[in-house]
């Protein structure tokens, strides 16, 4: 039997004074809520938490995320009639990423607790949204699933910073490689139309511009970038182009040719994640660059490359005493249609300490991590959900930081690279 104690206040809401069983919806039958069900249904949190609901606009997909996850709840295709008759104690949102703030703010203003997968937002318009909504409900439990920050080699970058064994930090580079099949996986989704993502500087690189923010303990002021598309869509015309995979006439030949998951996405009126990657629609950019000033003076050059030979990052961070080298890559086969994350690939990862005159570099130990995305799933999962949860985890304002240096660069990029004022884009 589940067991929850109850505030009669605040009914909704998990504070750090009482210990209860959250009674969750998962708002948007997406891949990314799949890590949460996993979690959810670990030993550690049962008779803690249970998942009682979910929400999505497609039944269908509703039909075979339930079946294939062996998931028995009641769906909703309308949120607040999901709300008034399951009154939930959380929502975990993974809709698509314009549609998060919608109801992150409703969430909060209804006193339930919300855990916003990234990103937070897509604009400054909403994380102004969001930001006047917290301040509307300031008891109410709200963070941002920013996991990268908790990977071991961020958090052992993180402490070697704070442990001042490099001295004050001067610069960074930060160079990201997402390779042709994790990269161009974007580009048949939904993630590839402005509208929904607002580009990869938000729905990717809002990854990566809070990890800055969590290594360096500052947030950005002003930035300038330029990006374009320099590999998919309508600029590489293919003589393969369709609309979707699986109705082009062009299926049987095209080696880019993808087939979802049909278990999953029960009806195709609605969305099927195999949109040509050759599309004239597609209006994000593929290829950017940025150079980001911080309030506390660091600047740091940062990359992406989403159709690399290889997958993975390379962080640098110059200090006055010493210069840390975090390399974290992998190789694999790009022809393989299993899971974009899978585990079947050769991983190198290293971190390296070098100081001027003092001869050979020094390696240094990285802790092994467990589970997906290399441990920082199990590192922020274990934050969010422990009872009561870990305060230092990733905020709605640790969100709003992340988005304004996405929208900034996006807003930059339009504008041939003129320098933005980041914290001025609310």
């Amino acid at each position: 039997m589940f067991v929850r104690k109850i505030n009669k206040e605040q009914p909704n809401i998990i504070s750090k004074e009482r210990k209860i069983m959250a009674r969750i919806a998962l708002v948007g039958a997406s891949s990314r809520v799949t890590a949460f069900l996993g979690v959810l249904r670990n030993e550690i949190y049962k008779g803690v938490h249970e998942v009682v609901a979910m929400f999505d606009i497609d039944p269908g997909k509703m039909e075979g995320f339930k079946e294939k996850y062996k998931l028995d709840v009641p769906c909703f295709t309308d949120f607040d009639e999901m709300c008034d008759t399951i009154k939930p104690d959380m929502v975990i949102v993974t809709t698509v990423d314009a549609t998060h703030a919608e109801f992150v703010i409703k969430a909060m203003d209804r006193k339930i607790a919300v855990v916003s997968e990234k990103p937070l937002c897509i604009n400054a318009e909403q994380c102004k949204q969001i930001r006047d909504a917290k301040a509307r409900n300031p008891e109410v439990f709200a963070v941002t699933s920013h996991n990268a920050r908790y990977s071991p080699l961020t958090l052992k970058v993180k402490e070697m910073i704070d442990k001042g064994v490099i001295g004050k930090v001067l610069r960074m580079e930060y160079t990201e490689m997402l390779d042709r099949k994790h990269g161009t996986s974007y580009f048949r989704r939904w993630n590839s139309r402005r509208a929904c993502s607002n580009g990869l500087e938000l729905h990717k690189s809002c990854h990566h511009f809070d990890k800055m923010n969590f290594l360096l303990d500052s947030k950005a002021i002003e930035i300038t970038g330029m990006g374009d598309l320099t590999y998919h869509g309508q600029k590489n015309p293919h003589k393969y182009e369709g609309k979707r995979c699986h109705e082009c006439e062009h299926k049987d030949v095209c080696p880019d040719f993808f087939a979802y998951d049909k278990e999953l996405y029960k009806s195709d009126a609605i969305y099927t994640p195999d949109l040509c990657i050759w599309s004239p629609d597609i209006d994000i950019e593929d290829n950017y660059a940025a150079v980001i000033k911080f309030e506390c003076g660091v600047l740091c050059t940062y990359s992406i490359c989403a159709h690399s030979q290889y997958e993975g990052e390379v962080i640098i961070i110059e200090g006055e005493t010493g210069r840390l080298e975090a390399k974290n890559v992998y190789f694999r086969d790009i022809n393989d249609q299993s899971n974009t994350h899978d585990t079947n690939i050769i991983t190198q990862q290293t971190l390296t300490l070098c100081r001027f005159g003092k001869g050979e570099p020094e390696s240094i130990e990285i802790p092994k991590g467990v589970g997906g995305h290399g441990g920082a799933d199990l590192g922020i999962f274990g934050k969010i959900f422990s009872t009561p949860p870990d305060p230092n985890i990733p905020t709605m304002e640790d969100g709003i930081q992340a988005v304004l240096i996405g929208a900034a660069l996006v807003e930059s990029i339009k504008k041939g690279g003129n320098v933005i004022k980041v914290q001025e884009m609310i």
